[in-house]
């Protein structure tokens, strides 16, 4: 780093992504301003974040923090993106691309893992938290429920064999 504009940008890097789990690399060389706009705001509303970064002080800064290496994603005008599910963001960032070509999917950094655009795409289509959190939830309430309904279906057949044994009793002393 040749100079200390450079060595502060890069702190300011480390600041921001240093709780940071994941980012996604976008371009946007041929997206208008409207665009990036409409992708800010849109992507806000969604709980997600994105940061113009210098490509080669955003690949030092996040080597410096041991988020692994940056490099392959970033490429040309690049913006990290992220939040806090990255099969969320990386959906969003697949469905505003249907209506804006011109975003690029560089690729993504995930717990030092380098993912090019396609595995992006592949993690879209993953169950988000909430998804995921759902299909638990649902699994263990089934199995309470079948817990439930055995443990009530054993105490129902000796109930059914105490009653079989008092009307048996009430019969014999009436016969």
């Amino acid at each position: 780093m040749p100079n200390r504009v450079n060595g502060l940008q890069v702190e300011q890097y480390k600041r921001t992504f240093k709780d940071v789990g994941f980012v996604i690399a976008v371009g946007y060389p041929k997206l208008d301003v409207k665009g990036i706009d409409q992708l800010r705001g849109k992507l806000i509303a969604a709980g997600g974040k994105m940061l113009f970064v210098r490509n080669r002080l955003a690949v030092i800064a996040m080597k410096e923090l041991g988020h692994g290496n940056a490099a392959p994603i970033c490429d040309g005008q690049s913006a990290f993106v992220w939040g806090e599910d990255p099969a969320a963001i990386a959906r969003f960032l697949v469905d505003f691309k249907k209506d804006h070509a011109e975003l690029l999917l560089h690729g993504a950094l995930i717990e030092r893992e380098v993912l090019d655009s396609g595995q992006v795409i592949e993690l879209s289509k993953s169950p988000t938290r909430e998804e995921l959190k759902s299909i638990i939830s649902g699994q263990i309430i089934a199995m309470g429920g079948k817990l439930s309904a055995q443990l009530l279906a054993a105490g129902g057949l000796v109930a059914s064999q105490i009653e079989k044994i008092g009307k048996s009793d009430a019969g014999g002393e009436a016969a």
